[in-house]
């Protein structure tokens, strides 16, 4: 236990190893930027795969689709404002040259227009119209007709014709379809139109363009002419109407002045309304005295009798002069009350004197508040008569103003009548002068700028932008889904995530690449013993760079005692235990020594072809043999042995036992190295109790495949028990794949240094990659 204890200081030795570089020492930035791109050649083949097959699927698919071209045709629509012979039209214009530019927009987009143009041209015998064309390109594959079996499409196809059978009238399914290929947009800040028609045959497209435009202009003419027309006839119809009514409403005017003797109605509404204004005033300061009064008087009548108990609570009693006086004289007596009933008793004559004298105060004061309490009534009824006559006063006057009023609005408005009649006489009689004279000299305002012409490269399907962003939109969903899949991995794959999963404080001794045997391997090759049977490797390589880390890290221990474990069994633990002792062995002049700690499954024997009941760490912890016998020479190198021996009921008690201290004080007399394999942490707690005899820990990770939390949960248990931050090696690391996708070894080579390979050029090793 000496040599044990003397190393207590340096038992956090691990946790000072340095890193090895793996990654070429690029800056965080880079190693971000290089991991995304890794990650795009990782999937790379597999994104372009199904790019590149929805990008097919969906060329298939336009390319079965009809070419759609278009003509267009420029109109300019002037407005009217700016060919009138009016004044105030050209005053007016700016106020409506808009509305009547999108109105004239609309119209082009009416049915009536849609009608007219369909019956011009006949396209209702064109079988573009009829649903039916008869050029119609076939598609390179029938996948229509491929979907023809699913339910969904036949149930689909039921319905279109239910909703086709609905429309009684074919002329209206023309109008919609051609509504629906029809676009006239107005060119930003000018008066020009641009009338687009979309069709299968570029020659319909530019006659149902040109022919739509000439209807337009057609219509607005006779428009124009029929309204001039109708317009005179209207206006002289009503001229003679309003001439008549006019004439009537100023007949009717002098008549009711006469009538009511009318002169001066301004004077009398004059004397009247001030006063309303007086008798208005003079109200308002009786209803404030009588809701003063009343708020008093209802503030009584809500204590009832009790304001007799509670005077207090009503100020303009309480502060009467007789009621103080009378409330003092009860509290004077009240306090003689309370010192004779203290002295004599309730039944002495001075007790009943002064209760019948307070019974006399009391009476007093309750008249008294009582003939207060009629004043406050008294006034509250003379506040409410008040009022009362103030607002009869009010209301005479408001009736004689109100008759007053009548009269003058009467008159207002036969004055109005007459006005507004005779102003709308002229100007009726302006505008049909105006009819008249101008209704020929105006000009037709909407005319052609540019006839539609014949489209030879049609609109749509734009088929190279829709499969190209076909293309750009599914290599787009691929690489986020690339992504996520990255995201929700929780394994350890490179030494930076052991970084940046785990933490930055726990070291990485090296990276064991996944051992693939040669074409024509070895027979019945152990993988334990690789470092002996082919150490030209990369696996031995790699086994010799772990031993090298692990020898840096403990330069300062004259005898270090490394505990070997994983988080699970199949990690590769014992496998790598085995290797790293004949690596330490070839270099190692003072000894090594590999103890098998895992008393609950015993295989180190078995694979080093040692005898079945050899002796071994269960034989010497029970007593049953010395030392010497249960360590073990293996006889193709220099590393020695401890197996478990038989298999234990009581393994921990083994293992934490006193003789197992003295065992490890004893090897490490003997040994400079000496190297525990331990069961999985998660399985037993067999991995916690030995890694209290131990200087260092390398836990075993199983790249790509064991998860972190896994991993974490087994670190912390070694910390918690052991106080041991261990060193992690990366294990089964398949290099073939990591160089395939721009790995992150690129920089750490495991290389052949020797000049011919003792296999045979035909056998050589397959190693996971030349690179790591």
């Amino acid at each position: 236990m000496g040599a044990l204890t003397s190393q207590k200081e340096g038992k956090r030795a691990l946790r000072l190893t340095p890193e090895i570089d793996l990654i070429g020492g690029f800056d965080d930035e880079e190693i971000d930027l290089k991991q995304y791109w890794h990650l795009l050649r990782k999937y790379l083949w597999t994104i372009l795969g199904i790019s590149l097959l929805v990008a097919l699927l969906v060329a298939l698919f336009v390319s079965s689709l009809r070419p759609v071209y278009r003509s267009t045709a420029t109109m300019l629509v002037e407005g009217q404002g700016n060919k009138g012979l009016s004044l105030e039209e050209i005053y007016r214009a700016d106020a409506y040259q808009n509305e009547y530019f999108q109105t004239q927009v609309e119209i082009l987009k009416s049915r009536d227009l849609a009608h007219k143009v369909i019956a011009r041209l006949k396209l209702g015998e064109k079988p573009e119209f009829l649903g039916y064309p008869e050029e119609k390109k076939k598609p390179l594959l029938p996948w229509r007709e491929w979907l023809a079996w699913m339910p969904a499409l036949i149930s689909l196809k039921s319905t279109d014709e239910a909703k086709n059978s609905l429309v009684p009238d074919p002329e209206e399914k023309i109008i919609a379809d051609f509504k629906k290929r029809l676009t006239a947009v107005p060119r930003r800040n000018t008066e020009l139109v641009d009338i687009s028609f979309e069709s299968n045959d570029p020659r319909l497209a530019k006659d149902i363009v040109n022919v739509l435009g000439e209807v337009f202009i057609e219509s607005n003419i006779e428009t124009r002419v029929s309204v001039t027309r109708k317009g005179s006839e209207w206006l002289g119809e009503r001229l003679q109407a309003l001439r008549e009514k006019l004439s009537a409403s100023e007949k009717q005017l002098q008549d009711y002045l006469e009538k009511e003797h009318l002169v001066d109605l301004e004077g009398v509404m004059t004397l009247t309304s001030k006063e309303v204004d007086s008798n208005s005033q003079r109200l308002a300061e009786a209803r404030s005295k009588r809701a003063a009064e009343e708020n008093l008087y209802s503030k009584i009548r809500s204590l009832g009798d009790n304001i007799y108990k509670n005077v207090e609570a009503v100020p303009e009693i309480y502060q009467d002069a007789s009621v103080q006086s009378l409330k003092e004289k009860e509290a004077e007596i009240q306090g003689k009350i309370s010192d004779l009933g203290q002295r004599y008793g309730p039944d002495h004559p001075s007790m009943v004197s002064a209760r019948s004298e307070l019974e006399s105060v009391n009476a007093l004061l309750r008249r008294q508040i009582s003939t207060i309490v009629s004043g406050i009534k008294n006034r509250y009824d003379v506040a409410k008569a008040d009022e009362q006559a103030a607002l009869n006063s009010l209301e005479t006057n408001k009736s004689q103003v109100q008759v007053i009023g009548r009269k003058q609005g009467m008159v207002r408005e036969l004055q109005q009548q007459v006005d507004s009649n005779k102003k709308l006489y002229e100007t009726f009689f302006d505008r049909f002068k105006e009819t008249s004279e101008g209704a020929d000299l105006k000009a037709p305002n909407i005319r052609f700028i540019d006839r539609g012409n014949l489209s030879v490269e049609p609109v749509k399907p734009k088929k190279t932008m829709i499969v190209g962003l076909s293309f750009g939109g599914t290599a787009f969903i691929c690489i986020l889904l690339a992504l996520l899949l990255e995201r929700v991995d929780s394994t350890l794959k490179t030494p930076e995530d052991v970084e940046t999963r785990i933490g930055a404080g726990v070291a990485v001794l090296g990276v064991i690449p996944l051992f693939k045997q040669s074409k024509r391997k070895v027979d019945n090759l152990e993988v334990g013993r690789i470092m002996l049977a082919q150490p030209k490797s990369g696996f031995s390589e790699a086994v010799r760079t772990v031993r090298t880390s692990m020898v840096l890290s403990a330069l300062d221990n004259q005898h270090n005692a490394w505990l070997i474990t994983s988080s699970i069994p199949g990690e590769g633990k014992t496998t790598l235990a085995m290797n790293i002792g004949f690596a330490m062995a070839q270099m190692e002049t003072g000894g090594v020594i590999l103890l098998e700690g895992d008393l609950r499954r015993a295989t180190l024997a078995k694979r080093l072809d040692l005898p079945s009941r050899a002796m071994g760490l269960s034989h010497f912890l029970a007593h049953e043999a010395e030392l010497d016998a249960c360590i073990h020479t293996i006889h193709d190198s220099k590393l020695k042995i401890m197996p478990a021996g038989l298999i234990p009921p009581n393994p921990s008690e083994l293992l934490s036992s006193h003789r197992f201290t003295l065992l490890l004080d004893a090897l490490q007399a003997r040994f400079s190295i000496i190297l525990i394999d331990s069961p999985p942490v998660h399985n037993v707690s067999d991995a916690y109790l030995l890694a209290q005899y131990v200087q260092s820990v390398i836990y075993i990770v199983h790249a790509d495949k064991t998860p972190v939390d896994i991993v974490k949960r087994g670190i912390k248990g070694l910390q918690h028990f052991g106080d041991k931050m261990p060193s992690i090696i990366l294990n089964k690391i398949d290099f073939d794949k990591t160089h395939r996708y721009g790995g992150y070894y690129n920089n750490y080579y495991y290389q052949h240094y020797y000049a011919k390979n003792p296999y045979g050029d035909d056998d050589t090793p397959v190693e996971s990659g030349k690179q790591a």
